[in-house]
């Protein structure tokens, strides 16, 4: 649906934004919903994560990646019954696309630049740790209304060369 990018195009209407999902029926329906909501300021590109954005840098990037571990008994009940299982699940920790993220996200970010990344509820600790991994610093985790940990943020450093590191972990 964009829900994030497109909340995050309106409540900042000054930001440009890059919308990326490797869902074309999704990117169509997150390009009507920008419409709309008579939204200018976002862009939207089909790309599994990272593939097609060749060198381009950005000062922030937020996702809300699947979390769910593959075999977690709630993905055969409720609503989520009815969604993509690669919208949902990544792995077998429900890590898989969070360490994909986090590890090539410093080709991707400027110095100084911002991660953040949703989550499941008891997988903050870990997040954090890959976050630190990768080398980023200012980590810190955010919780939802129910108390539970399910944002998390790291920023890059000063000046910090992460695009020859990010590389050199493939």
């Amino acid at each position: 649906s964009g829900a994030i990018a497109l909340a995050i195009a309106h409540n900042r209407p000054q930001a440009s934004l890059l919308a990326v999902d490797a869902s074309e029926a999704a990117l169509a329906v997150a390009q009507d919903n920008a419409r709309q909501l008579n939204l200018s300021n976002v862009q939207f590109a089909l790309s599994d994560w990272y593939a097609k954005l060749a060198e381009r840098r950005f000062d922030v990037i937020v996702s809300n990646p699947p979390y769910i571990a593959q075999t977690d008994p709630h993905l055969s009940q409720g609503d989520l019954r009815f969604e993509p299982l690669s919208a949902l699940a990544a792995g077998v920790d429900g890590l898989d696309d969070i360490r994909q993220i986090t590890q090539q996200g410093l080709i991707h970010l400027m110095p100084q630049g911002w991660l953040m990344l949703e989550h499941g509820y008891d997988q903050g600790a870990a997040v954090r740790e890959l976050m630190a991994q990768a080398g980023l610093v200012e980590i810190a985790t955010s919780q939802d209304l129910g108390g539970n940990e399910r944002v998390t943020l790291g920023k890059t450093k000063p000046n910090d060369p992460g695009k020859d590191r990010a590389e050199q972990q493939f």
